[in-house]
């Protein structure tokens, strides 16, 4: 229920029937998006359950397609790879196969404050007092997919809802680049790591936008939206 409108509008413009699930109830619960889209693909006959969290194959295309299409495009001169982490599929494949090719490429992945990852990341432990309700869409969870692996991770760095959606409308106007709430957080996130561990002239950072703008024009591209949440003065 924290998704913006304009993608169920898009979804029911191509004819399907949208089922909102709270977002705010443990995964377990019969009424998660988790458990209804499993549900109805037991009852609905001919159906397909893409299982995005938990099959592997979410990682392994980005293995066979983002990471080599990332090392021939950069000529191998790729120094750090920047992933906001929702499944974990993009992250994990992609830096696998970078990783294959230089031990050294440092893969940063993007969590927002009230998921789980980084914590997780930094210690093993799954802590559900992490899982707090925060509103980017996108990015982070209250889970541990199947789909992510850590042992490619080299920092996880947490950004909040404030500053993703400040830094996502910077690219717009600054940049030309018209993308989604959690490519503001990516960017957000890099600029952190940067920040924290300055780069090289020669460094190469790739930081993955995989939204578009066009879905959040009710939300954190409007002035008045922003204004309710405290975003915009």
């Amino acid at each position: 229920d924290k998704q913006s409108q304009s993608k169920v509008d898009i979804l029911k413009a191509l004819g399907a029937e949208v089922i909102v699930c709270p977002t705010n109830v443990e995964a377990e619960h019969p009424d998660s998006y988790y458990s209804v889209s499993k549900r109805l693909s037991e009852e609905t006959p001919n159906s397909y359950y893409p299982n995005q969290y938990d099959n592997l194959s979410n990682t392994q295309a980005h293995y066979e397609s983002t990471g080599p299409e990332i090392w021939e495009q950069t000529e191998g001169k790729i120094t750090h790879f920047v992933e906001g982490m929702g499944t974990g599929g993009t992250i994990s494949g992609t830096a696998k196969f970078l990783k294959e090719k230089n031990p050294d490429i440092k893969i940063i992945g993007i969590d927002s404050v009230g998921s789980v990852y980084k914590k997780y990341f930094e210690t093993g432990e799954f802590d559900e007092n992490e899982i707090k309700p925060y509103m980017t869409e996108g990015i982070g969870e209250d889970i541990i997919p199947e789909a992510i692996n850590f042992d490619y991770v080299d920092e996880v760095i947490q950004v909040n809802d404030k500053d993703s959606a400040l830094m996502t409308r910077r690219l717009s106007k600054e940049e030309g680049l018209f993308v989604g709430w959690s490519c503001g957080s990516a960017v957000k996130g890099a600029l952190d790591f940067a920040d924290e561990y300055p780069l090289n002239p020669n460094d190469v950072m790739v930081i993955i936008l995989p939204d578009s703008g066009t879905r959040y024009i009710g939300k954190i591209y409007n002035d008045e939206w922003m204004q309710k949440q405290g975003f915009l003065d």
